[in-house]
């Protein structure tokens, strides 16, 4: 965009850009936005401060536009360098003229957030290169200003996948509820469904450390090795547990090879979501039903409770929630009615 309305872009550019908007329509607002400047003259002789409070203060604009614009975000096939080098250009073009647009006075301190519907998963580059993968009805909450600035934190409520920018001098924090999660730089998948029984943490690389309530003791903290997983009692709407007895395990993390319902391929379980596959292990079917309903986007009510209780192990690529539910309903038994009118399958 910026090439084109400063005239350098190249005839193949240009036809580029052009099919770009054509598959992505939403994209023409801001094309349209970048092109109504492009008469203004840029702004010269920012202190190095105000450079970065301007590039801050233009990412978050930029994040807040693509928020409302897009209802649900969808995975693409387009490139994530191409799109995150539009929004660069964008960003680049309206730091110029930051001057003439009054910042709102009601804004929260620049507050960023970027969330996923049911049946959807986005990826995220945050401001010091981490990058971030959410899945389904997930909520990213990060401030692109103090990020700049070193100060590199976030907030999840659902399931994201991290790769953090190495960085010894400024620790990266993940805030899920009542659990803290320290990295340096590493490679790791926090799963915070507030309807969830259970926070879990899987390390795959790096190292990663974890705070969280433990009884009546306080805080206890744990450090993951590679290939760890870190799973914490949620005990929401519970009265304290007893504090002799742990809230938490850490278990390896393992390659389901076996009693699967379909065949599965070398990947985590925990992390194969971000390439489509859906992959459960030794979970109760009323577990299983939540993570059904935010990868299907249906509703599932069990009419008979004994079938809450059910344990399953899977894995399972692309099928349809029918596929699903008739290979489970081989290893169980139950009975299920799909309603499509108010889209909820009934488990009895």
């Amino acid at each position: 965009m910026a090439r084109k309305i400063s005239g350098e872009a190249t005839m193949e550019e240009l036809k580029e850009l052009e099919m770009l908007l054509m598959q992505f329509p939403e994209l023409q607002y801001a094309f349209t936005i970048v092109e109504d400047i492009q008469a203004v003259n840029p702004v010269k002789g920012f202190t190095p401060e105000e450079e970065s409070r301007l590039a801050s203060e233009g990412l978050d604009r930029m994040n807040l536009f693509l928020q409302q614009s897009q209802d649900a975000p969808v995975i693409r096939t387009m490139a994530p360098w191409k799109i995150m080098a539009g929004v660069a250009a964008m960003v680049a073009v309206l730091l110029s003229v930051w001057a003439l647009w009054p910042a709102s006075p009601d804004r929260q301190a620049f507050r960023n957030e970027v969330v996923t519907k049911t049946g959807s998963k986005t990826s995220v580059i945050l401001p010091d290169g981490t990058t971030v993968v959410l899945n389904a009805c997930s909520r990213l909450q990060y401030d692109a200003t103090r990020f700049l600035n070193g100060e590199r934190e976030v907030g999840l409520t659902g399931e994201a996948y991290f790769d953090v920018k190495h960085d010894p001098a400024h620790p990266f924090i993940i805030r899920t509820g009542p659990v803290n999660i320290r990295v340096l730089g590493t490679v790791f998948n926090v799963k915070a469904y507030t309807e969830d029984a259970t926070v879990e943490t899987t390390l795959l690389s790096g190292k990663v450390e974890v705070s969280f309530p433990q009884g009546s003791n306080g805080q206890k903290v744990v450090q993951l090795q590679p290939d760890q997983k870190l799973v914490i009692a949620n005990h929401k709407d519970q009265p304290v547990q007893d504090s002799k007895k742990a809230n938490f395990s850490i278990t390896p993390v393992k390659n389901i090879t076996a009693g699967t319902v379909a065949t599965p391929d070398a990947e985590k379980p925990t992390t194969a979501w971000i390439n489509d596959r859906f992959d459960f292990d030794n979970v109760t079917f009323e577990q299983l039903s939540h993570d059904l309903e935010r990868w299907y986007n249906v509703t599932l009510r069990f009419k008979n409770d004994r079938y809450k209780h059910e344990v399953f192990t899977g894995a399972f690529r692309k099928q349809g929630i029918e596929d699903v539910l008739q290979a489970l309903q081989l290893m169980s038994g139950f009975h299920y009615e799909v309603n499509t009118k108010e889209n909820v399958i009934y488990i009895w």
